[in-house]
């Protein structure tokens, strides 16, 4: 399956459940939109969405991919894409 095929999948199952900022906001990465460009999303509300989903672990990609595995089809490309724009290596 294509990157953006597997972002569109992402997107819809957002979509599908009801998470339709989290959606937008998946639709604008692919698109190399960047976060603050997302209405309503600001780099502080970005880094409380990632913070919220990781909170203080050693593995936050680990933590973020769990939280998000019933929520999106990939966790892995999701909080991948979402540990770049915070910044987190």
């Amino acid at each position: 399956m294509c990157c953006r095929s597997r972002a569109q999948k992402i997107v819809q199952d957002l979509t599908d459940r009801g998470l339709r900022a989290e959606a937008a906001a998946v639709a604008f990465l692919v698109a190399g939109a960047r976060w603050e460009d997302l209405p309503g999303w600001t780099q502080e509300s970005v880094e409380k969405f990632w913070d919220s989903l990781t909170g203080d672990r050693e593995h936050r990609i680990k933590a973020c991919m769990k939280a998000m595995a019933r929520k999106v089809s990939d966790p892995g490309a999701f909080c991948g894409g979402l540990a770049s724009r915070v910044g987190y290596r």
